[in-house]
């Protein structure tokens, strides 16, 4: 038997078209929903109706529902994302980190810091005042090898993973090349770091021609200046004092980064802007410290990291619709479109819903603003946790009520 945890609506004019029972009798009529916790918010943008409905301080698993969170602590926060601290003397550039994630990343272009820092014959490398550890709280541990859980660092690198990429020759090309990588026909995976060294090995019998794969490397500042004097070709000199006077060079695209964050949900990029938010207003890169920023914003949450992948991160629908709505007040709606990915799985559609996924084993959620037929923007929030049903027929009747909502409101 279904449990209807939440089912909430914002404005009484609403009740007249979709009511609270009518989408109770959705629910407990959709077979694929039998077993899970299911709880849907909405919100009619224009309305500025008090929350009425049942058990909205329910917590629920958000899973990267949080990246919402995390967008809408960096916008309220300047809404400017610095990329480094420097100070030019003579020919000498010295830098200290912001936390910035994009330097040299594999599938994210930024060339302005690239670029910035090889204007200059030499650099200094200040070290940054950091509160960080190099993985969140309720992480699995032995998921280290994995793309979505690169480490945490004050100034990542090549998105903190080394790249593996079959070439038509049949030949494996590692980018950045400097950890020892080894052949081994025998292993089981494309690609595989060891847990406490950064020696990887590589079966190239389970790669196709053009295939791209990702593994985290270990982290430490000492790799990080090793990389950039390589990538740089240049000496890169450290120094343990805390720059000061500095200069700030801002991003000149935060929407790049955001739909990194919103419609790729890359963990990594998520995690540095929660790090960098803090560094912000406390000057520190930590991302405790700057989920501790973005909770200030809003009610009912309890919050661990900045991307979504602990679970013990706990937040009630109320809250995902009041952060959703603040980025709505903030924004706009057309660069809302921008940052954030439409039509969920549907195709063949005018786009109509534009939202962000949370996937954790047995939670799935959907988040975001939907366009009616009656051209009404609504926000959403449909959190499914606890289900035990194939994810596919999760997904199925997420669709099915995005089409019900549209039709109905």
């Amino acid at each position: 038997m279904k449990k209807i945890i939440l089912l909430v609506f914002f404005s009484s004019s609403l009740f007249s078209q979709i009511s609270s029972k009518k989408i109770e009798n959705w629910i407990l009529k959709n077979n694929q929903l039998d077993g899970s916790v299911v709880s849907i918010a909405l919100k009619r943008i224009d309305k500025e109706k008090k929350v009425v409905g049942l058990g909205t301080d329910i917590y629920m698993t958000p899973a990267s529902n949080v990246k919402i969170l995390t967008v809408l602590g960096s916008i309220y926060y300047g809404d400017s994302i610095p990329i480094i601290n420097y100070k030019v003397y003579n020919d000498t550039l010295k830098i200290s980190p912001t936390g910035y994630p994009l330097l040299l990343h594999p599938k994210y272009i930024d060339k302005d810091l690239e670029n910035f820092l090889k204007k200059f014959k030499h650099i200094v490398y200040h070290a940054p005042k950091i509160d960080l550890e190099k993985y969140g709280p309720g992480w699995a541990w032995d998921d280290y090898n994995n793309y979505y859980q690169a480490e945490r660092s004050e100034m990542p690198i090549y998105g903190n993973v080394i790249q593996a990429v079959k070439k038509l020759n049949g030949d494996i090309e590692i980018t950045p090349d400097k950890f020892k990588t080894v052949i081994d026909f025998e292993q089981k995976k494309q690609i595989y770091r060891s847990e406490i060294e950064n020696n990887f090995s590589v079966n190239p019998s389970l790669f196709k021609i053009g295939d791209t794969i990702y593994s985290p490397f270990i982290t430490s500042r000492k790799n990080t200046i090793s990389l950039l004097e390589n990538a740089l070709g240049k000496k890169v000199e450290f120094n343990k004092e805390e720059l000061k006077d500095y200069n700030v060079l801002n991003s000149g695209d935060v929407d790049n980064i955001y739909s990194a964050i919103l419609k790729d949900s890359d963990n990594l990029i998520s995690e540095s802007i929660a790090a960098n938010i803090s560094f912000r207003l406390k000057d520190t890169i930590s991302v405790d410290k700057g989920v501790k920023l973005i909770k200030s914003l809003s009610k009912q949450i309890e919050l661990f990291d900045g991307s979504g992948l602990s679970r013990y991160n706990l937040v009630t629908p109320q809250s995902i619709i009041s952060s959703l709505y603040d980025i709505y007040n903030l924004i706009g709606f057309e660069r809302i479109k921008k940052i954030f990915p439409e039509n969920y799985i549907i195709q063949n559609k005018k786009d109509f819903v534009w939202g962000k996924t949370g996937t954790l084993k047995n939670n799935h959620n959907y988040s975001g603003y939907i366009i009616t037929d009656k051209n009404r923007i609504y926000i959403f929030s449909i959190m499914i946790n606890h289900f035990t049903n194939d994810l596919s027929k999760i997904k199925e009747a997420i669709v099915d009520f995005l089409i019900y909502l549209k039709s109905n409101s």
